[in-house]
């Protein structure tokens, strides 16, 4: 998702990239999306990867920031 945030709802991805600041309630987004995992690039807002974190905890799923944790390999 970037900054325009919008996203398709009759998708289930595994992975959800963040970059740029999407405008989005991510709460909404995880239970309609389910993804196994959230990765935040280092292009967002530090305050917002807080906020993201925080949701993704809440609803069990992996949260990833490569600002704080560097990159994120995919299998």
């Amino acid at each position: 998702l970037d900054s325009v945030g919008i996203f398709p709802k009759n998708i289930k991805p595994d992975v959800v990239l963040l970059t740029q600041s999407p405008k989005i309630n991510l709460d909404r987004m995880l239970l309609s999306l389910k993804p196994k995992i959230v990765i935040a690039d280092g292009s967002n807002y530090k305050s917002l990867l807080t906020q993201w974190e925080r949701s993704c905890k809440k609803q069990k799923i992996p949260f990833h920031a490569t600002a704080e944790k560097g990159f994120y390999k995919l299998n």
